[in-house]
């Protein structure tokens, strides 16, 4: 059963030297450093993965702060839960606390209670979002791959005789784009001219096989 000490500086802090300190005090055999944004997930960290890969059921994570393994309690709770289910402990000193024990198992309630609200508050904001976006007539979804100009003309085009396939090569799309924007003749609502949705007169059974 090894312990191990993590310590992350970002690139506008100075040193990890404090950290080292409280890791070196606790005794730990091996300390891994970070230089990285706390907003780096732990697998896109050099020292963390590293370290996650060879952690063993039995072993320790120690770090000074609590805030060095994520930057919000969503990142926190997901490795610390993950270390967790694979027998590894976790210990926060600034916080004096150690998973396996009754506070820990505490905290680590607590800490779920807390991303849980995180991950509620994200949920309103994209709501949120969405709905301002609606009133103000925002388009959903992908954009448009022909203009309502386009559409019109791809109309023009296929009256004149010209095939799906040339009008498709003509405007750089694809014939099935020109097939849904020629079948409701140039006047689709919404994204129907990038084949992802839109009103196409049903009555009249179409195949863009010209």
């Amino acid at each position: 059963m090894t312990r191990y000490g993590y310590a992350r500086v970002s690139t506008e802090e100075q040193t990890h030297d404090p950290q080292l300190l409280a890791l070196e005090r606790e005794g730990v055999q091996e300390i891994v450093l970070d230089t990285v944004s706390g907003g780096v997930p732990a697998t896109s960290r050099p020292g963390l993965s590293g370290l996650l890969a060879k952690l063993q059921p039995g072993d320790s994570l120690v770090a000074a702060r609590l805030d060095r393994l994520g930057r919000t309690m969503l990142d926190v709770m997901g490795l610390v839960g993950t270390l967790v289910e694979r027998q590894v402990r976790v210990r926060l000193l600034d916080v004096g606390i150690e998973t396996g024990t009754a506070n820990g198992q505490l905290f680590l309630t607590i800490l779920a209670g807390f991303a849980e609200f995180e991950r509620e508050i994200i949920r309103e904001r994209t709501r949120a979002g969405l709905e301002a976006a609606r009133r103000s007539g925002a388009r959903m979804g992908r954009p448009a791959r022909l203009t309502d100009r386009q559409r019109r003309h791809a109309v023009e085009l296929r009256a004149s005789g010209k095939s799906l396939h040339e009008i498709a090569q003509i405007m750089a799309v694809s014939k099935t784009t020109i097939w849904r924007a020629v079948s409701c003749g140039g006047k689709c609502s919404g994204n129907a001219g990038s084949g992802t949705g839109g009103r196409i007169d049903r009555s009249v059974r179409l195949t863009p096989t010209q």
